[in-house]
């Protein structure tokens, strides 16, 4: 009886629980029609902090601004979040301020993790001690902990790296829950996070989300990550509506509190794409807005994830596009036929009246509007087909590019690869000498500069074949910027000058001399003397540097 009941009942649910998602996607539309409202209030805030860090002098009150700025930048802006990052974790050494040495170290970790950087960020976390650590830094420490390991696993995905850092992820959030603010709102989500990772338990996981959405405002990020975290345990039971509707809550909160470091907007595009034709429009707004947080971001792996899928739903919605366009021919000719059927009365009429000349010269000039009709959609086609090709060509371009980010990724493995099994070698060598107690054997060894120069060398050549390959009309373009007597010619077609591997690391973005001498190991004077030849035989001295940022933007 209860189940006739149910099977009465849900079609009505489901329509009740539609009806809600729909009057959901419009409040999210109307919130991206003021994102930049919010962005624009996210912006003052920081220059709020930005102008009382310039007037305040007490070094642990700059610690605690510059903390301020690094959580306004965390899911703001990669970049920026990773400055104030290590701004703070220089100034705490220099301070000698244990506290904030500690935190920004868990700052720079968690930051890196996003980035991609899970070598570092291991090596940051590691290098931090928790039986010495303040007892209010330490949830804070294996939380982060177990965000790098959770990235890390992620990124893998694999059945032999994943699952070894997954278990390394949850024995840190199991540490991290001993350790959590019982009086903090939050408390509720990294509970929720304990129910789903260490002791799975997906009803009492729900229960902790759906708590922490009483506690704390609808537009806080907290609430975004409820919401995420819900659509998420919802999935498990393949509960597609309510999926859709945390989904859609999240993206929502996620524009209000300016978070450009999020996932909610992608899923739902995602989800609209799979749902099928009716939502094409919907899911490419959202996957291009995806793409654009992403860029302003900056998370590279965000970004090539996305690019994954964007071309499918961009290729189902010209799909679409053509579909309609291919009606419209249709009632275009269903209409034309209904004007000449009116037009052959109209004559036969006339030509009962007696009017046969006048009506047959309507008639001739009838026939010439609509053949002129005719040529004007057939024009309309072309410009369409013309369209059409240029989308063809331009995706052409995304595989392009998409291929030679993966020689990129291929070639940065192998080189990881080797320095491993050089290191490992090292190990090897070590070894053997202080068992034969050969200790000035090693040193001499060790101190060796041939081995520091073909490493050099090494990362250099693989550093040129990397970047000709993503960019290989960087250097035609980069001359085109100086005067001719200034072009700068390559030694070999796969090999770059100092030069131009001064400005190709500008050209991806490292502005900094000091970076740029570290990358390419020269001196800061070498690296500063080569920019400012270089800019005085540029065409335009003053705008040379952003010129070169904006090099090959098309490939």
């Amino acid at each position: 009886m209860l189940r006739l009941l149910f099977l009465a009942f849900f079609p009505i649910f489901s329509a009740v629980t539609q009806a809600d998602n729909a009057a959901l996607l419009a409040q999210l539309d109307s919130a991206i029609l003021q994102r930049n409202h919010f962005t624009n209030q996210k912006k003052d805030r920081i220059a709020f902090l930005k102008n009382k860090m310039k007037g305040e002098n007490d070094s642990t009150s700059i610690l605690k601004l510059t903390d301020d700025l690094y959580k306004e930048f965390y899911v703001f802006q990669f970049d920026s979040a990773k400055a104030y990052a290590d701004k703070g974790l220089a100034l705490a050494l220099r301070q000698r301020n244990d506290y904030y040495r500690e935190l920004f170290t868990i700052h720079h970790a968690e930051i890196l993790s996003i980035g991609g950087l899970y070598n570092e960020a291991i090596e940051s976390i590691k290098s931090l001690n928790p039986s010495t650590m303040r007892q209010e830094l330490l949830f804070k420490y294996y939380l982060t902990g177990f965000s790098v390991y959770s990235y890390y696993s992620n990124y893998c995905n694999d059945k032999t790296y994943a699952p070894r850092y997954s278990a390394q992820a949850h024995q840190y959030l199991q540490q991290a829950v001993a350790y959590a603010d019982k009086a903090d709102p939050l408390y509720e989500y990294y509970m929720g996070e304990y129910y789903v990772y260490v002791e799975p338990d997906y009803l009492k996981a729900r229960k902790h989300y759906m708590q922490l959405l009483t506690k704390v405002e609808e537009g806080s990020r907290a609430y975004a990550m409820a919401c995420f975290a819900l659509a998420g345990n919802y999935l498990n039971e393949d509960n597609w509506d309510k999926y859709e509707e945390y989904l859609i809550r999240a993206a929502i909160t996620d524009l209000k509190s300016c978070t450009m470091e999020n996932m909610a907007l992608q899923a739902l595009a995602i989800r609209l794409f799979d749902k099928g034709d009716d939502q094409l429009v919907s899911a490419e707004q959202y996957i291009n807005l995806s793409m654009e947080d992403a860029k302003f971001y900056n998370n590279r792996l965000r970004i090539l994830e996305i690019s994954r899928i964007l071309p499918q739903i961009m290729n189902a919605y010209q799909t679409k596009v053509e579909k309609q366009n291919r009606n419209l021919r249709h009632s275009v000719i269903f209409i034309s036929l209904l004007v000449l059927a009116l037009l052959c009365t109209a004559y036969f009429i006339h030509r009962q009246n007696g009017k046969l000349t006048a009506r047959r010269h309507e008639l001739a000039e009838n026939n010439q509007q609509l053949k002129n009709l005719n040529q004007q959609l057939a024009d309309s086609n072309h410009h369409q087909s013309v369209l059409n090709d240029q989308l063809h060509q331009l995706n052409q371009k995304l595989v392009d590019t998409n291929k030679r980010r993966e020689s990129l990724a291929s070639i940065y493995i192998d080189l990881c690869a080797k320095y491993i099994e050089k290191l490992g070698k090292y190990q090897t060598l070590v070894k053997r000498k202080i068992k034969a107690n050969q200790a000035q054997e090693l040193l001499q060894a060790i101190s060796s500069t041939r081995i520091s120069e073909e490493d050099a060398a090494t990362f250099l050549n693989r550093f040129d074949k990397a970047f000709l390959e993503l960019y290989p009309t960087f250097v035609e373009e980069f001359n085109a910027l100086l005067t001719e007597d200034g072009r700068i010619a390559q030694k070999s077609p796969h090999t770059l000058t100092t030069e131009l591997r001064t400005f190709a690391l500008i050209r991806l973005g490292v502005k900094n001399t000091a970076d740029i001498a570290g990358l390419l190991f020269l001196s800061n004077q070498t690296i500063y003397n080569c920019r400012s030849v270089t800019r005085s035989m540029a065409v335009n001295k003053e705008t040379f540097d952003e010129d070169v940022k904006m090099l090959c933007m098309v490939i």
